[in-house]
């Protein structure tokens, strides 16, 4: 464990040359968390230095929260590096008084069918592919759904509420519900910022946007959608004024979010909806990555039933695996339009049914796997940390390589902003940048301004690089089409 190489007649002081090489192989995600560092006198052996530098180096790490420390037992590498000063704080300090939970880098899958049943390195695609093409779906016995712990969890989420739950475990299945619920030529408000790409797929037909005012509003032939401030005062002014149907927020944003409000003026909101007649969707990226307290409360308030919620519970932590539940009032199942295209998703018609085919019981059951073994827990807890520790190589390779251009700091996990330094028009730049080969997030998915000085990126885009390989492409991309 770590790979230091130490220039004993170099500039740099030992204990700084330590850390640096730790810190790099840290970020560059070589470890999963809570992993067992080397003690210090084994590490000051092995690199013939006296023990004191070897604990400088380990409290240079600690300070960044990149490792912390148990007493009697040694140090760890921190489950969610770099993270200072905010909410992930209290979280780190909670995870750190645990015992270790070190995974390993195969996760055996052998049962008492076939013995070569394994996932590597967590990887989805690879179990699926594997085992349908192996086993031709059958890699698992069939398991009663009431037995299926993955069900459990699903009928746990908010248990107490008196929504009815849907089931759906593909995309066309959620759009065949939203289609359903939202219906055509009903008006639909966002705000700005947000990650609404699952609206704009489905509703967003004409592609271009009309960026004069604050205010953007395009039609299509499925819905009309308007686009307004996250402030409470505009947002709560547009409304006064303008009729709308539907109004789509989510808690994954680059920018101002209603989620961010204090729950006095989200009730407000709401309280203006019953009023006005208009429903509140929340889209819930991350239900598996933390519980969020305002969505919990909002739902037991006496405005529930102001509120439809889509919880995306897989796509975020499973790429390409779309699963989750969607929470409505009696009075869409109730309604002859909807009775029998939203009952057949009902949560407990879905358990109860005792047909399923062969894609969903082999689904079902490797979640269920998943849940059974503690791996669900620690795949999203690898996924932040390695989200966050990519951000932070993002920030250091943009500040050296990209002068100039400064960085906001949001509060996702997957997208960064850049403040560039001059307006540019987003759709041809990334239009551009996928000419040279640089793929970046279609700004369309956040209802962005047209033209604008800020540009979103993410660490999941510039993957096909280093961190510090796709940062040098981008700014030399973006050089070239400002000149």
């Amino acid at each position: 464990m770590f790979d230091i190489d130490l220039e004993r007649d170099g500039r740099e002081n030992l204990y700084t040359q330590i850390y640096e090489a730790i810190r790099a192989e840290i970020l560059a995600d070589k470890y999963t968390p809570d992993t067992k560092m080397p003690s210090i006198r084994k590490l000051a052996s092995r690199l013939s230095v006296n023990a004191e530098t070897v604990v400088k180096a380990y409290d240079l790490l600690a300070a960044e929260n990149l490792i912390y420390k148990k007493e009697g037992s040694g140090s760890y590498i921190a489950p969610a590096a770099a993270l200072k000063n905010n909410s992930d704080d209290q979280r780190l300090r909670i995870l750190t008084s645990k015992p270790s939970l070190s995974s390993q880098k195969t996760i055996d899958f052998s049962g008492p069918e076939h013995g070569k049943e394994f996932l590597e390195e967590y990887a989805w695609d690879l179990i699926f592919d594997r085992f349908y093409s192996d086993f031709k779906g059958e890699s698992f016995k069939k398991v009663e759904a009431k037995k299926n712990n993955y069900f459990h969890l699903l009928k746990s989420k908010h248990e107490n509420l008196t929504k009815s739950k849907l089931y759906y475990n593909s995309e066309a299945q959620l759009e065949e519900i939203l289609f359903t619920l939202v219906g055509k030529n009903n008006e639909l408000l966002f705000t700005s910022g947000s990650d609404n790409s699952l609206f704009t797929k489905l509703f967003l037909q004409d592609h271009s946007i009309n960026s004069k005012t604050n205010k953007v509003s395009f039609s299509t032939p499925n819905a009309n959608i308007h686009i307004s401030s996250a402030d409470y005062d505009s947002l709560m002014d547009y409304l006064e004024n303008n009729t709308i149907d539907y109004l789509i927020i989510s808690d994954d944003f680059i920018e101002e979010s209603i989620l961010n409000w204090s729950l006095s003026k989200i009730k407000s909101l709401l309280e203006l909806s019953q009023m006005l007649k208009f429903k509140v969707i929340i889209l819930e990226y991350f239900a598996l990555y933390q519980n969020n307290e305002k969505i919990k409360e909002l739902l037991e308030s006496k405005y529930d039933n102001q509120i439809i919620l889509i919880q995306a519970l897989t796509n975020r932590v499973f790429p390409g695996l779309k699963l989750g539940l969607v929470y409505l009032d009696d009075y869409y199942l109730n309604s002859s339009d909807n009775n029998s295209n939203l009952n057949k998703y009902s949560l407990d018609n879905f358990i109860n049914n005792k047909n399923l085919s062969a894609g969903e019981n082999l689904i079902n059951n490797l979640l269920s796997y998943y849940i059974d073994n503690g791996y669900l827990e620690k795949r999203v807890k690898f996924l932040r940390q390695r989200l966050n520790n990519r951000k932070v190589l993002l920030r250091e390779a943009i500040k050296d390589h990209f002068r100039g251009i400064e960085t906001a700091d949001i509060s996702s996990l997957f997208y960064f902003k850049l403040l560039l330094n001059q307006n540019i028009n987003q759709h041809d730049f990334k239009v551009f940048a996928e000419k040279n080969s640089l793929l970046l997030p279609d700004y369309r998915n956040f209802f962005s301004r047209e033209i604008s000085n800020e540009l979103i990126i993410s660490a999941a885009s510039l993957n096909q690089f280093s961190i510090k390989q796709g940062v040098m492409v981008l700014a030399k991309i973006y050089w070239q089409f400002i000149s």
